[in-house]
């Protein structure tokens, strides 16, 4: 009798800790899902851009019509959903995702949602994100546990801001709209676009071909984190299988990675399921441009 009463007594703590466990699980997802939830409200709730610049290179309004922007454009956010793979560091096995993109067109701004499943029953919520003074990367497995956290500070900011300018291709009437880029002619091909101030001022290079369309990006100087070190590596990406979705044209499959001691690392290669973009922000309409097919 006195072994069962100890069993006893054993299994109602165990049942205990799994009760709490169960309910810190919850309760830590909720405030997860909460603060996504928040970042979330804070892009979608971004104002209509005053009237087009008139403060632009000639090259820059070229590849704005192009890319199928409008003179009177009053874009104020684009949604995207993606799909792709992502690799972790070198010669690690790929990881499959899907994604929801909220970028915003009159400010250096987006929000990035992905869901990667990693085995079974096992998958891992990863949210990337520029929200006014505010940059970071998080992930948690289950939405639960923390297993990435990169937040704040002036390098995060950077590289989440280069990510921003980079995406310019599938946001293209920021062109035309933001106000916070600043833009050179490097040559004929080449454009570099800037933004931020002081420890926060980045730029990256947009590569266009021989028909005007953007190929290639580049920056020198990334901020990369390995392990509990960051660095400014080069970086690049490359877009292409560009589709007219509306009036717009957007390239649907990009690849993005690091050059580590002169050799290319692809981290991310993904494709472009659905495109389209919020217009008047009195109302709030979802213009609905179309799918990439």
């Amino acid at each position: 009798m006195k072994h069962r009463g100890s069993f006893t007594v054993v299994a109602v703590g165990l049942s205990g800790v799994a009760i709490i466990a169960v309910v810190f699980a919850a309760v830590a997802r909720r405030i997860f899902l909460e603060r996504i939830e928040c970042l979330q409200r804070s892009v979608e709730q971004t104002r209509t851009a005053s009237d087009p610049r008139t403060d632009l290179p000639w090259q820059v309004h070229a590849l704005a019509l192009r890319l199928g922007v409008p003179a009177g454009s009053n874009g104020r956010i684009v949604q995207l959903t993606q799909s792709g793979e992502m690799w972790l560091k070198p010669g690690s096995k790929p990881l499959s995702f899907t994604a929801q993109q909220t970028i915003v067109i009159p400010e250096v701004a987006f929000l990035w949602r992905a869901q990667l499943p990693i085995s079974v029953g096992l998958s891992m919520n990863v949210i990337d994100y520029v929200v006014g003074h505010e940059a970071g990367l998080e992930g948690r497995l289950f939405g639960v546990l923390p297993v990435v956290h990169m937040a704040d500070g002036d390098t995060m900011f950077r590289g989440e801001a280069m990510r921003y300018l980079a995406e310019l291709m599938w946001n293209p009437d920021a062109l035309l709209l933001n106000r916070q880029l600043e833009w050179r002619v490097l040559n004929t091909r080449t454009l570099a676009v800037a933004t931020g101030k002081g420890t926060r001022r980045c730029e990256i290079r947009l590569i266009l071909d021989g028909a005007g369309d953007v190929v290639r990006i580049e920056a020198d100087d990334r901020p990369r984190q390995n392990g509990r070190v960051v660095t400014n590596c080069p970086w690049f990406g490359r877009a292409g299988d560009y589709r007219t979705i509306g009036s717009r044209r957007i390239p649907v499959q990009v690849e993005v990675g690091w050059l580590l001691d002169g050799v290319e690392f692809i981290y991310w290669r993904g494709r472009i399921e659905c495109w389209s973009m919020k217009v008047d922000g009195t109302t709030g309409r979802l213009e609905e441009l179309g799918s990439s097919g």
